[in-house]
């Protein structure tokens, strides 16, 4: 099944940002060396994964590559140029020593020198990425997960195609050999090079998240088998954040809906971020920000935190959060297991309205027991009518005023939270004052 992961979710957790800055989930993940493996990358990451053995096997090839710091010996300038050489719109050099001869005159007494070049240069650099690429697997033990042993097969395969026969150094390749490996490249082994040089980009890729991994002691994923959802995190954190406050997160057969409450700026949007992050990057196979997380699989990803009007179809913010509700119901219907978050449900509308339309939808995702739902609101007074429903589960972000001033803790604790320091905030920027000062001129 393919996992779900809609555009609004994909804004929601800055998976790839605005492509201005490095600002983002993508960002934070690429350390690629070259455009390749920065394009598969991309592509890794816009295809969350929900089958358990694939995701097992990507963790368990990331991890191995983390652990042993594998480094490929590749640059973008060099993979540039053999492309460049690859899409060459000549024919092949011819592969006898007569007609190499000839070419190799003919080449560098006519204009079309510039082509030879480009054909010397790209031999030699595939040489080089050759003898790299074949070292450095020949340094790997046996011991190794079975992605990477198919990884590494398709280049042993086009490696014991391409006879390097006596070449020791591509500095001082004959005219014959230039030829010969010419026409192995751009003619008989063409499709087996474009093969391997879209594994050398792949390798690439999960080269980048392996050293990620080991820079910032990410968590590799326990991947539970399980028909009911199951969610154990210990320090969660988000990955942008410098010094981010750590969470720990628990969801068991018993509870399904979390309904998260706290004052203004006490935490609510960066924690739901962090667990959304977390649950997408889960579903890639990859490390997580966090020292454990053992989770079972999902369906799919829908977020709502900075849902905004749609004033061009002229939508109001409480119709685009009604719509998304009913998206997010059509959704729950085909894909069965959906993580699911909404932050501030209903603010778009009176108090009455959103107390009856809260509860409405909360009692509702309660009986889903499918998929997870972390709800938060400033309808606090909702709580009172859930306390009865088992699956709910109650947490909240508090704030404590020392000398007459909120300070936030960050902490995610047990219970609801009744607190409100709207007021404050408004009186804290004086624009009562600012107000008053108008009239009295």
């Amino acid at each position: 099944m393919k996992f779900e992961l809609d555009k609004q979710t994909i804004n929601d957790l800055e998976i790839f940002g605005d492509g201005r800055s490095n600002a983002s989930i993508f960002g934070f993940y690429n350390k690629t060396k070259t455009n390749g493996g920065k394009e598969c990358l991309l592509t890794l990451m816009g295809n969350p994964l929900t089958d358990l053995q694939q995701l097992q096997k990507r963790s368990e090839l990331i991890h191995y590559i983390s652990s042993i710091d594998l480094d490929l010996k590749i640059n973008s300038a060099q993979l540039d140029f053999i492309e460049t050489y690859m899409r060459l719109n000549v024919s092949s050099l011819r592969n006898n020593i007569i007609d190499a001869f000839l070419q190799s005159v003919s080449y560098r007494l006519k204009s079309e020198n510039n082509d030879y070049y480009l054909i010397l240069s790209g031999v030699q650099q595939l040489i080089y990425l050759i003898k790299d690429i074949n070292k450095l697997i020949y340094q790997l033990n046996n011991d190794i997960p079975e992605e990477l042993t198919q990884l590494i097969g398709y280049i042993k395969e086009f490696i014991n195609h391409i006879d390097l026969g006596t070449i020791e150094d591509a500095n001082k390749i004959s005219f014959k050999d230039i030829s010969r490996m010419d026409f192995l490249f751009r003619k008989k082994y063409k499709n087996e090079l474009y093969d391997f040089i879209r594994t050398i980009y792949l390798f690439d890729a999960y080269c980048s998240i392996g050293r990620v991994a080991a820079e910032n002691n990410l968590a590799f994923v326990d991947y539970i088998d399980s028909s009911s959802p199951i969610i154990s995190i210990q320090q969660l954190h988000h990955p942008l954040l410098k010094n981010a406050v750590p969470y720990d997160v628990e969801i068991t057969e018993s509870n399904n809906l979390c309904f998260l409450t706290g004052p203004n700026m006490a935490g609510k949007s960066t924690f739901l971020r962090s667990l959304g992050i977390a649950m997408y990057i889960s579903h890639l196979g990859f490390p997580v920000p966090a020292v454990k997380m053992r989770i079972s699989i999902y369906n799919g990803i829908i977020t709502t935190i900075n849902l905004s009007d749609n004033l061009n179809r002229g939508y109001s913010h409480f119709y685009s959060e009604v719509r998304r509700i009913k998206e997010v119901a059509i959704k729950l219907k085909e894909k069965n297991r959906l993580f699911v978050i909404f932050d501030e449900l209903f603010r778009g509308t009176n108090v009455k309205d959103a107390f009856d339309a809260s509860l409405l939808i909360i009692e509702s995702f309660a009986q889903i027991k499918e998929s997870t739902f972390y709800i938060s609101t400033h309808i606090t007074e909702v709580a009172e009518k859930l306390y009865q429903l088992p699956t709910v589960d109650f947490k909240y972000f508090d704030s404590k005023f020392i000398d007459g001033k909120p300070v936030y803790e960050y902490v995610l604790k047990n219970g609801v939270s009744h607190e409100r320091l709207g007021m404050y905030i408004v009186k804290k920027e004086k624009i009562a004052d600012i107000l008053n000062s108008i009239m009295e001129n």
